[in-house]
This record gives structure tokens, sequence and C-alpha cells, in this order.
């Protein structure tokens, strides 16, 4: 898995053409817009899902607080305030039957959206969406919730125990004990985001591709997340974008922070198949895709089809008039 820097830049380069090509903005800007609506749905499932094992309040804070961390307290709070207002009413089977298809749903959507996108970005595309296939899609999208959320499980046990770690070696060395923790805490985000990113080129796009090739595009995405978010979230510190549109300023970060999210995963992604075009892997589309190119060119037979009968139409309307005209002409003869 090694690379040259002048393969790698190479391969930086070619991700970019193929990243602007795609059009990466009005992607981003359609996710951002469907993970405003997911983002309560797919945090209460995590919240649960972690809450488990340590406590709701637990899980939320820690969410909170790393929202926070990216994008400020004020859009932390406003998330916060979505997963307490979106519980579900437990007063009868039947809503907590419709409340939790609900969620699920509205948890999905967002990584359904995105399997779209990453479909477009491996130029393959579904052969036939039958209703089957779309509640596997919504199966394949709710285990990606169901990853995230076992993710942040396992985050928080090393966070757990990092703590208890930092307290032993803060007896020894408070300053060892600080840099340590703060190594060893870098290390841990970077292989979980990794392993998060690496999940989502390898289950989300309908083609066969091996977990080799996916973990490199995922640790180069998550290179660019940590130093975009750190970015981002100094530009929102800086210059406060939402303060203009006062009490809607929450969710206009929000749709700010997955919006430039959006983009740099679709890079990492666009690499991860340049990096496979490199090693020469052979990308296959499993049972319920095909080349995208296939279905472009029954459209254009279509629209050839539909050219060839406006020509038709159009000669049998130039012959009709032509046909009037001679009637005309011969009228106007026979009066003379």
């Amino acid at each position: 898995m090694k690379l040259k820097p002048r393969t790698f830049f190479r391969l930086i380069k070619e991700s970019y053409i193929s990243w602007n090509l795609n059009d990466p903005w009005a992607r981003s800007a359609t996710i951002a817009y469907y993970a405003l609506f997911s983002l309560p749905s797919l945090i209460i499932i995590v919240v649960h899902t972690a809450g488990y094992f340590f406590g709701t309040e637990a899980v939320q804070g820690s969410i909170t607080q790393e929202i926070g961390n990216f994008i400020g307290l004020e859009a932390a709070n406003a998330v916060e305030d979505m997963v307490a207002n979106a519980a579900i009413n437990a007063n009868s089977t039947l809503a907590i039957i419709f409340g939790g298809g609900a969620l699920i749903f509205g948890a999905t959507g967002l990584f359904f959206q995105l399997k779209a996108a990453m479909n477009n970005i491996w130029s393959v595309t579904a052969k036939k969406e039958t209703i089957w296939r779309t509640v596997i899609n919504r199966m394949i999208s709710f285990g990606m919730v169901m990853v995230v959320g076992l993710l942040l499980l396992i985050s928080l046990i090393i966070s757990t125990l990092l703590k208890v770690v930092g307290e032993y070696l803060a007896e020894i060395s408070q300053v060892f004990s600080m840099l340590m923790l703060n190594i060893l805490n870098f290390a841990i985000s970077f292989a979980i985001i990794t392993s998060l990113f690496a999940a989502i080129f390898k289950w989300l796009p309908d083609v066969q591709v091996r977990w080799k090739i996916t973990y490199l595009g995922a640790a180069m995405t998550t290179f660019l997340f940590l130093l975009g978010e750190f970015l981002i979230s100094f530009y929102f510190g800086q210059t406060q974008p939402g303060s203009v549109y006062g009490g809607a300023s929450a969710v206009i970060l929000i749709l700010l922070w997955v919006y430039y999210t959006c983009l740099i995963v679709f890079f990492g992604a666009e690499f991860t198949q340049q990096y496979a075009l490199y090693k020469n892997e052979k990308i296959v589309p499993n049972q319920y895709a095909e080349p995208a190119i296939y279905q472009e060119l029954e459209r254009l037979e279509k629209k050839k089809s539909q050219f060839v009968d406006r020509d038709r139409i159009i000669s049998i309307f130039q012959d009709k008039a032509q046909e009037i005209e001679h009637k005309k002409e011969t009228g106007k003869q026979d009066e003379a």
C-alpha cells in the first residue's frame, strides 16, 4: 500500500478532476438537506444503542460535546433539543411500531442518499428499483447507522479506559500523562473514523471492492476530514456565519457542517476509486447493479428514436402544408 510521492500526487490530481466533474457541490447540498431531517432519528438510535451500556444521558452529552467542538454549543444544543422533541410516544404498541418505523426511515435517509452519490462516483446504477431492492437498501443504510452506534460505543469504552490510564500516569508525571493521552486519543480517533469511512466505501456503493483498497482511501479521507473539521470549526468560531440568520442560525450551521463534510467524503471516495484503478483492481458491480453507461446508452437510444419520430412528424406537417398551399394555388388559377 506504499505509494511514491509522485504517484500519490498524481492520484490526488486525478481525484480532484473526477471529483469536480461529478458536481460534488449539488450532491453535498442535497445530502445536507436530507441530513437535517435524518439527524434527530439517527442520533436517537445511536444514543439508545450506546446508551444501553453507558446510559442515555452520558452518551447524549458526549455527542453534544463533540458536535459543539465542531460547530459551537448553540448548534449542539439545537441537535439535543431535536432529539428530546423526537422521542417516541410509548402510550400504545401501535405508536411504538409507527414511531420506530418513522425513526428508522428517517435515520436511513441520509445513508440512502449517500449510497446514490457513491454509486455515481463508481459509475454504477441499480438495474431496476424494486420494492425488495428498496428494502435491502434501507437495511444496508440501517446497518450503517448501527455501525455508527458501535463505533461510538467503542469510543466511549476507550475514553473511559484512557481516563483511568491518565489518572495512573498523572501520579508519575503530569506533563508526560497529558502528552501520552493526547497522542493516544488522536490515534484512536483516527482509527475509529477511518473504520467508519472504510465501511461506507465498502458497503454503500453497489460494487465489489476489497477492504485493502477502501482502507487507504478511508485513511486519506480521515486526514482531510480532521483537517477540514479543524478549519471549519475555526471558520465558524471566527466569522460566525450563522449569526446573520438569527433564530435559524443553529440549523444553518448544521447544514454548512454537513455540506463541507460531504465535500471531503466525496473527495475521499474519488481517491479510493482512483487508487483502485491504479492498482488495476477488477471493480465489478454487485448482482443488483450494472455499469451506468448501459442505462445512459439506453436513454440515448430513446432520445434518438424521439428525434426520428419528430423528424417524421415534421415531414408529415410539411407535406400537409405543401398540399394545402398547392390547393390554394389551384383554386386561384380556377377562379382566374
